[in-house]
């Protein structure tokens, strides 16, 4: 195994907490898949044993304002009580979701500090950035990647600058399909009413009527992330099919019988770009404009203006140029990935000789 690096036959699992989500959000999920496919890229022939902190609002007794978990959670995932023992590396990434209530109590456990914690790109939504003592102890040692300026802008007022890298879920999904010309779109629409994750009334019209345009022209979909969304929409009069499943990796195959993606939602945005197809945003709001900056293939328009700029995109190119663009990122992040699991101590590089 020349050149590659491993640990050594005997050596046990790679024990890695991921702070993630299940059933929460399929953004959550498509960011953690991302992070154990670089893993695997970068140490294929190194065993890990992946770990579950579930930071899913329905976790805490009072979601967003207080870490105080709900007592009796009897879902399989790490319950962060009494210290990290036997847990190698923390990971968070591709998220707001990295500090604050829902991590509190994970990061103000005693040994936390003491502990690789690696926040792969990551954003930040709030106008103040103001970490505790014990959270920045933590991040002045971490390794971060932020997925935009916001992050990156927050973090340099503690004096961290940090490289700006696309979100992980770049690399969520399992195979390639490069676009070639563009037939058929799907359209990810958001509800304006539930309690997270929603848009505006105005935003939402505006999106249910691009999809009555694009349906005059092309093959079309509707694809939903939500059970809200796809029972509302389901009571709409419409002949474009809608999709929707609880099980994020059935979205893999959804994208993929797509061309073009147009979203308001990021991460089905950045899922389209994993599968090497392109993606426009419909949405304006800062923290995606923020995200899809460093993601050439990502394109931003209000929904009024989504036709015109399919009628002068060069498919086969953005294709093409995609498809490397994405692999000079995967290489990026692998390097950055080996040199600091080398740099703890994490693995050994295997016996060339």
């Amino acid at each position: 195994m020349s050149g590659a690096a491993a640990f050594s036959s005997c050596a046990r699992p790679l024990n890695i907490l991921c702070c993630s989500t299940r059933q929460w959000n399929a953004g959550d999920e498509w960011i953690l898949l991302g992070i154990r496919r670089l893993f695997r890229l970068a140490f294929p022939h190194v065993p890990f044993n992946w770990i579950l902190y579930d930071r899913s609002p329905d976790c805490f007794t009072s979601p967003w304002e207080s870490p105080e978990r709900r007592s009796g959670l009897l879902a399989n995932s790490f319950q962060p009580e009494r210290a990290l023992h036997g847990i190698d590396l923390i990971v968070a990434g591709g998220t707001p979701e990295w500090i604050g209530p829902h991590f509190e109590s994970l990061m103000m456990l005693p040994d936390a500090a003491s502990k690789p914690w690696f926040f792969l790109g990551i954003d930040h939504i709030h106008p103040e950035f103001s970490p505790t003592a014990q959270e920045v102890q933590i991040l002045s040692r971490a390794f971060i990647t932020a997925r935009g300026r916001l992050a990156f802008d927050a973090l340099k007022t503690i004096g961290l600058v940090v490289p700006i890298l696309p979100c992980p879920s770049l690399f969520a999904s399992p195979w390639e399909h490069p676009v070639r010309a563009i037939n058929s779109v799907g359209v990810v629409i958001q509800n304006d009413c539930i309690l997270n994750q929603c848009v505006s009334t105005e935003l939402k019209r505006q999106t249910l009527t691009l999809v009555q345009d694009l349906a005059a022209r092309f093959q079309t979909r509707i694809i939903c992330n939500y059970i809200d969304e796809f029972m509302e929409l389901l009571r709409l009069p419409t002949d474009v099919a809608i999709h929707y499943s609880y099980d994020s990796a059935d979205y893999f195959k959804l994208v993929a019988q797509c061309d073009l993606i147009v979203t308001t939602r990021l991460h089905s945005a950045l899922l389209a770009n994993s599968l090497v197809k392109p993606a426009i945003v419909v949405n304006r709001d800062p923290r995606v404009l923020s995200a899809i900056d460093p993601c050439p293939y990502i394109f931003a328009a209000d929904p009024k203006d989504v036709l015109k700029q399919l009628n002068v995109m060069d498919a086969g190119t953005i294709g093409r140029n995609l498809f490397n663009w994405k692999r000079n990122i995967e290489q990026h992040y692998i390097a950055l990935i080996m040199e600091r699991l080398q740099r703890h101590g994490l693995y050994q590089l295997s016996d060339t000789k």
